[in-house]
């Protein structure tokens, strides 16, 4: 088995203003990782500084990068019309010269529910969507006559470079587990521990298997955090800060073995909105219960060896991507390590 993987790199949005993210795109590039990968929010929650638009900002770090793939983390089938979204996918595959990458979700309340944007059938709505966009990216003037959008004689007057544009799906549901099986061209769920990534993985084959496809049509990808340190209690520490981001949903926790109240289960990061203040004081109560051992068993965290070796256990699980984003504790030294001391190791010669 190839020991290769991709390294990619999730920007620190929405922490950082969009001229110093497009100048970290490109350094990441250059220290050479292969992906750069960015959140698609109008809202962050609890909190968030600088939100631009996913699709347009992409654009910038296309213009100002060369090799890297360009994808969202995730983007949703409910803020636009998938006319709307093919083209925007369609025009960043122009400008990147075929490095475009849709990851789609389900969607999240803090990007709908205050906007009046409906999401009933969420899952039902991004099947519906992929099918089109991908009409869109490759057939002349069609009809579509489906539940949730009716398209008479029409198409794009801008196509993909590529025939198809990948589709990664963010996949943590059962059901959505299914669905890349069936119709994804990679998996981007939220971090998980090794163990869960293998489990949940054997899913996505099954269903691939079922419809006739092999999983080497799918990519399966993982979205990590990683803190690097010679003095690992540091790395630890750091870790530890970002708990909540690292484990939003109280079933995935669980689902690892750790013990979390029944009445917090509830208390999905992807279902807070401004305007329910008792389900965001419950998230945020559930975030203190997350134990340090589970964000470090869920990350990449240590020294360079211990984080080469977790890195090979995830390769081991099935990853063959991995988007990380960089906690530090110094983010240039650990930019340094990746590129000439972890990278490399994880490449074929």
């Amino acid at each position: 088995m190839s020991k290769s993987i991709k390294f990619g790199i999730y920007l620190p949005i929405p922490t950082t203003p969009v001229d110093k993210l497009v100048n970290i795109a490109r350094i990441n590039e250059e220290a050479g990782f292969e992906s750069v990968w960015v959140p698609d929010h109008i809202l962050f929650m609890p909190s968030g500084d600088f939100v631009p638009d996913a699709w347009t900002f992409l654009s910038a770090v296309a213009v100002k990068t060369e090799n890297a793939l360009l994808g969202t983390c995730v983007s949703d089938p409910h803020r636009f019309h998938p006319a709307v979204l093919a083209q925007k996918v369609a025009t960043v595959d122009q400008i990147s010269k075929g490095r475009a990458i849709l990851g789609l979700g389900a969607g999240e309340s803090m990007n709908l529910d205050p906007f009046g944007i409906k999401w009933d059938k969420p899952v039902s709505r991004l099947i519906e969507a992929v099918r089109i966009i991908r009409k869109f990216w490759s057939s002349e003037p069609f009809d579509y006559d489906g539940k949730f959008w009716r398209l008479k004689d029409a198409f794009l007057q801008i196509k993909p470079v590529r025939d198809r544009v990948p589709i990664y799906f963010a996949a943590n549901s059962t059901r959505m587990l299914k669905l890349t099986g069936e119709l994804a061209d990679g998996w981007l769920p939220l971090p998980l521990s090794p163990k869960l990534y293998k489990n949940r993985l054997e899913i996505i084959k099954k269903s691939a298997i079922d419809k006739g496809r092999s999983i080497d049509d799918i990519e399966p990808n993982a979205y990590l955090y990683t803190a690097i340190s010679d003095d690992r209690e540091e790395a630890y520490s750091v870790i530890d800060s970002m708990k909540s981001l690292i484990i939003p949903q109280p079933s995935i926790l669980k689902d690892a073995g750790y013990d979390i109240p029944d009445d917090l289960l509830s208390a999905n990061f992807t279902k807070i909105s401004p305007t329910d203040q008792s389900l965001l004081e419950k998230y945020i109560k559930y975030t203190t219960l997350i134990p340090t051992k589970a964000a470090i068993e869920f990350s990449i965290t240590g020294n360079v060896e211990d984080c080469i070796k977790k890195i090979e256990s995830y390769r081991d699980a099935g990853v063959k991507h991995l988007s990380l984003i960089n906690m530090g504790p110094n983010p240039k030294h650990t930019l340094e390590i990746y590129s000439k001391e972890i990278i490399p190791q994880f490449k074929d010669v």
